[in-house]
C-alpha cells in the first residue's frame, strides 16, 4: 500500500458523532492491516461515483442499487455492516414508509395523487424498494401528483414533516440515526409500513485488487477493530458486526427493479 490509498466512508455519517465513530472503527482496522506503508488514516466522508472510481480507493461504502446498475465494472462488495435497529436483521435492511404525523394516511394506496419525496433516483432504500411496493399494488405511471428529489434521507423526512410531501421511504438505519440526532423531527412523521428487505449497504473494494483471502482478512480485521473501540462508538452507530457478502447477495435489488418494469411501473412518479 502507499500513502495515497484511502478509505471512503460515504454512508451513515449524518453528523460529527457518527463520523468520529466510523473513524474509530477504521483506525483500529488500519492498525491491523497496514504494515507501515503509510495508508492514509483519515477517512474521506464521501460516496460519490468519482470517489468510488478513484484509482487510489482502498475501500468504499455505497448503496446496493448503484453498485448493481453502475459500478459492477469497477467494484466488488466484500462485506456489509450489520446494524441493531428496527427494520434490520443481520445483513438485511428495509425502508420505513413515512407520512406526516398528523395526516390521515394509513396505507400506500391512500398516497395516490399525493406528493412523494425521494432522496435520489439511484437509491435502493429511497426509490427502488418504494417503486417495488407500489408496483405490487398495481400502481401505474403518474401515481403521484409530483415527485420531489431531496438529495438525502434527512431532507426527505423534513419534506414530509412539513407536509411539502406526503410520503417518503427512509432507510431504517438512517431513520434511527436521524431519530438519535433529532427526535423532534422524527416525531413529526409516522411510519405506515416497511419495504421488502434487501442486502444492506456494502463495503466495496476495487475489483482489480479483489481476492477471497484479502476479503477474509479484511472482514476479520473489521470485526476485531469494532470489538476494540469504546462501546459508545458502537452504540452511536448501532453497529453489531460486519458480515461477508458476495455480488449475488445484491441480485434481489435488480429483481425488484425488474418486477416494477414488468408490472408497468418503470419509474417512480
Amino acid at each position: 500500500m502507499n500513502a495515497d490509498r484511502f478509505i471512503a466512508c460515504g454512508m451513515y455519517t449524518p453528523n460529527r458523532d457518527t463520523r468520529n465513530a466510523w473513524q474509530a472503527v477504521f483506525d483500529r482496522f488500519i492498525s491491523l492491516i497496514d504494515t507501515g506503508s503509510g495508508l492514509r488514516r483519515e477517512l474521506v466522508f464521501d460516496g460519490n461515483e468519482a470517489m468510488l472510481r478513484d484509482r487510489d480507493l482502498l475501500i468504499g461504502h455505497t448503496c446496493g442499487y448503484p453498485l448493481m446498475t453502475q459500478l459492477q465494472d469497477a467494484l466488488t462488495p466484500f462485506c456489509v455492516p450489520c446494524f441493531d435497529v428496527p427494520g434490520a436483521s443481520g445483513k438485511y435492511y428495509s425502508s420505513q414508509f413515512v407520512v406526516p404525523a398528523d395526516s390521515a394516511i394509513e396505507s400506500l394506496q391512500q398516497c395516490r395523487g399525493k406528493i412523494v419525496a425521494i432522496n435520489g433516483r439511484d437509491s435502493n432504500s429511497g426509490m427502488n424498494v418504494l417503486r417495488h411496493a407500489l408496483a405490487k399494488l398495481g400502481a401505474r405511471p403518474h401515481y403521484f401528483a409530483e415527485t420531489r428529489i431531496t438529495g438525502g434521507h434527512h431532507a426527505s423526512i423534513e419534506t414530509v414533516a412539513t407536509n411539502q410531501a406526503q410520503l417518503a421511504a427512509i432507510d431504517c438505519v438512517s431513520y434511527q440515526l436521524i431519530a438519535d440526532q433529532d427526535p423532534d423531527l422524527i416525531a413529526a412523521v409516522r411510519v405506515i409500513g416497511q419495504s421488502e428487505p434487501t442486502c444492506g449497504l456494502p463495503l466495496v473494494m476495487p475489483t482489480a485488487g479483489y481476492s477471497r483471502q484479502l476479503k477474509e482478512t479484511w472482514v476479520a480485521a473489521l470485526n476485531q477493530g469494532l470489538a476494540g473501540v469504546p462501546s459508545t462508538a458502537r452504540k452511536t452507530l448501532h453497529l453489531d458486526r460486519f458480515e461477508s457478502v458476495e455480488l449475488n447477495d445484491y441480485r434481489s435489488i435488480v429483481e425488484l427493479e425488474k418486477f416494477a418494469h414488468k408490472a408497468g411501473y418503470a419509474e417512480l412518479n
